[in-house]
């Protein structure tokens, strides 16, 4: 793709970065990572949606195949190939159910691996009245030693589902309902990750008591957290580690955070300033593999299919 063609200055910039990053081995060439994978998917699909070229489509699909090839197991799909990453983790399994969905919009044939992953996972994730796990063994057998009780899973679960397909994953669905409807009252979201998560999946629902109450939680805690200047969110520390140790977590919340205020339309001037702070005048830990941190900057700048606004039909 020529990036010198691409007249919107955030593309063209998503665009030389997600170079940048291929050239220097990080992704999508380096290894595996799920979370990574899901958000670098949808900015190769918000490329093509809006160049109208058909090489980052064909780098999705290839993506998409690649992962499955990696991490894929007999039932689900394994966090990463890091060695601390070992396992299945239903957050990111629910980020890369979305990305299937995504680019099943353009392929079918991913939709249906979408529909046929929540088959593989859903019950060893998911106990009826009791809650969601975390974080499972790899082969599903049982929970990850330090594994705990999902909240914020819950809501990803139950969102993602409900846009695969509500026909088809009705019973799904309703047992999530169900935990939904035990966990929102008493959900006290406060960790920076979580933040962003819910503020981005309860867009999708906006007329949803549970939704507006969370979303409503989760600003009114982010807006404690404002420190201005330089412009950005403070962490709640100390915040627990599950999964790969990452670089820069401060950016990271940051920006998964933009993600969020971008979808609920709020607080444009915040995430601009966020923006500048973590491009112009941040001092990046550049770790070796970790290619999160560019991947989500990409997702950050042009979230595109994140946002329900977006989410048109090919």
């Amino acid at each position: 793709m020529s990036q010198t063609s691409i007249q919107d200055p955030l593309l063209r910039s998503v665009a030389s970065r997600l170079e940048q990053a291929r050239i220097q081995g990080l992704w999508p060439g380096g290894r595996r990572d799920l979370w990574t994978d899901a958000l670098g998917l949808i900015c190769l699909l918000n490329l093509h949606v809006e160049t109208e070229e058909a090489g980052p489509l064909e780098q999705a699909e290839t993506l998409a195949l690649e992962v499955d090839r990696v991490l894929g197991r007999r039932k689900g799909i394994c966090m990463a190939e890091d060695g601390e990453a070992d396992g299945q983790s239903y957050r990111s399994l629910a980020l890369w159910l979305f990305a299937l969905e995504s680019l099943g919009r353009f392929r079918p044939r991913f939709r249906r691996r979408a529909l046929g992953l929540v088959r593989e996972i859903h019950a060893a994730f998911v106990q009826p009245g009791a809650g969601i796990t975390n974080r499972m063994l790899e082969d599903l057998s049982g929970p990850f030693p330090g594994a705990a009780p999902g909240t914020v899973e819950v809501f990803l679960g139950l969102g993602v589902y409900r846009l695969l397909d509500p026909e088809a994953l009705a019973p799904e669905i309703r047992e999530m309902e169900d935990l939904a409807g035990e966990t929102w009252a008493t959900l006290a979201p406060d960790q920076g990750l979580d933040l962003g998560l819910l503020l981005w999946i309860t867009h999708f629902f906006p007329t949803e008591p549970w939704a507006r109450d969370l979303r409503e939680r989760c600003l009114a805690a982010l807006d404690a957290r404002w420190i201005h200047p330089p412009g950005y969110f403070r962490r709640n520390l100390p915040e627990p580690l599950s999964g790969p140790r990452r670089a820069n977590p401060l950016a990271l919340s940051n920006l998964s955070a933009t993600i969020g205020l971008q979808a609920q339309g709020v607080w444009a001037h915040r995430v601009q300033r966020v923006h500048d702070y973590f491009l112009n005048r941040y001092s990046w830990d550049e770790s070796p593999g970790d290619a999160l941190s560019p991947v989500l900057v990409c997702a950050s700048l042009v979230p595109g299919l994140l946002l329900r606004r977006h989410r048109i039909h090919p």
